[in-house]
């Protein structure tokens, strides 16, 4: 099962998607979070310990490009998931791992 969780600012979408990821862990299933967030906060909603958010690498944009067939453009990985998720999921509580993807590198950036 694939899921996104999408929504207006300051809906909720962090602490919801938190808590669907946590509860299917328990439940059984292996759950990658991924936070697309300009300001990356899933680690926190997660519960994870300081020191597991402070060995989160932001995934490099470049694990990523655009393939043009004819009229036709696709969004492709350059590196097979499971190099990109060993080298960069954190796993946390409930088994539940994450990876983030974005984030502000500095002021107005974002």
């Amino acid at each position: 099962m694939k899921l996104a969780i999408a929504g207006k600012g300051g809906s909720g979408k962090t602490t919801i998607s938190a808590t669907l990821a946590r509860l299917l862990a328990r439940r059984g299933s292996h759950v990658m979070a991924v936070d697309g967030d300009p300001n990356p906060n899933l680690s926190v909603a997660l519960g994870m310990s300081r020191e597991q958010r402070e060995s989160l690498m932001r995934v490099p944009k470049d694990i990523m490009e655009i393939k043009e067939e004819g009229d036709t453009r696709r969004l492709v990985m350059t590196r097979p998931v499971e190099d990109v998720t060993s080298e960069y999921a954190v796993e946390g509580p409930d088994g539940v791992s994450l990876m983030v993807m974005t984030g502000v590198d500095h002021a107005g950036a974002g």
